[in-house]
């Protein structure tokens, strides 16, 4: 089974009717890979649990537990549409739900639990993170905002002659009350410099919980500016922020369990291929082992570079991406033919 390339299609998330800050999100994706020569589509279904607070840090996953009934029904055969204000076992209530197939589509904003506009620890969960992204465009509404506020109305050539004449007849009613015009002045914003107790304080380790996250988006955090992180990070003898290595081996480490999860499913249904199936998932259970193991050792050391043997294994999973993308366009061409 060559790398797949998956596509989320739904995303449904539940809040806890019992316990507080209790989450669960179902997650649908459409997964096009090619085995044998021919390329086989699928839809993957993933259920996560979470527990989510604005008011303490930090969000995290949670595994599921074994005795506890899964919103997604065992051994279903239609595919699942959830909805707004759906209710699961007395239990679960959707506060979020969107289905491309089904055009479901959510209300927007979602809870503030859920905007990483006002729950930044959501950076922490990756696969309710990204997913949210796709759904609601929090980035795009950010820039907007940006851009809206540091819009400049500039005076026409034209006008500014009228601008003039209406400051000289206003100026001797200024003059009374210039003290009214301080007040209405808006407030200058200064910007806060760290202090220099905070900046010593920072240590290595404090640093690295954040090496998975771009540069600017740590410093953030840390609430310290971006030289100063820089100036850090080279104190401890690192050259380069290693958030670029890190998201690649969780790249990678994402495309394996897809494909670990696909094998799973074969080995049920074709019992005579059990020992090389069997082979198979041992090899990618150890090559993502090792993914993990490597990606353990760069977080403690992050100035050490990727092992020769995963850049051969990272350009072998891009080529077949690149491959895989090729061939679905090709289909989408010959079909509109």
């Amino acid at each position: 089974m060559d790398t797949a390339v998956s596509t989320l299609t739904a995303l449904a998330i539940f809040a806890s009717t019992v316990e507080h800050a209790a989450y669960r999100s179902v997650h649908g994706y459409r997964v096009v890979g090619r085995k044998r020569g021919g390329w086989v589509r699928w839809e993957r279904w993933v259920e996560r649990q979470f527990v989510l607070s604005l008011s303490f840090p930090p969000c995290l996953e949670v595994a599921l537990p074994a005795a506890a009934p899964r919103i997604l029904p065992a051994g279903w055969r239609t595919r699942p549409v959830f909805r707004e204000g759906q209710t699961v076992e007395d239990t679960w209530r959707c506060i979020v739900a969107f289905d491309s197939v089904a055009a479901v589509a959510p209300s927007s904003p979602p809870p503030p639990v859920l905007s990483p506009l006002v729950n930044p620890q959501l950076q922490y969960l990756p696969n309710l993170y990204n997913d949210l992204l796709k759904v609601f465009q929090f980035q795009e509404e950010k820039k907007v905002s940006q851009l809206v506020n540091s819009k400049k109305q500039p005076i026409r050539s034209g006008e500014q002659g009228k601008t003039s004449d209406l400051a000289d007849a206003s100026e001797s009613d200024s003059e009374g009350d210039s003290q009214s015009d301080k007040e209405l002045a808006p407030p200058v914003q200064k910007h806060i410099r760290a202090n220099r107790k905070h900046i010593d304080s920072i240590t290595l380790v404090d640093i690295a919980q954040y090496f998975h996250l771009p540069l600017r988006d740590a410093s953030k955090t840390l609430k310290i500016g971006v030289s100063i992180l820089k100036r850090k990070c080279r104190q401890y003898g690192i050259a380069r922020w290693p958030h670029r290595k890190i998201k690649s081996l969780d790249s990678l480490i994402h495309d394996l369990e897809y494909v670990l999860a696909r094998e799973d499913d074969e080995e049920e249904e074709k019992q005579l291929q059990k020992e090389r199936l069997a082979a198979a998932i041992t090899a990618l259970a150890k090559r993502k082992s090792m993914l993990e193991s490597e990606k353990e050792t760069i977080q403690q050391k992050p100035t050490m570079d990727l092992m020769a043997e995963t850049k051969l294994f990272r350009e072998d999973v891009f080529k077949r991406r690149y491959r895989a993308k090729s061939s679905v366009m090709d289909d989408m061409d010959f079909g509109m033919v």
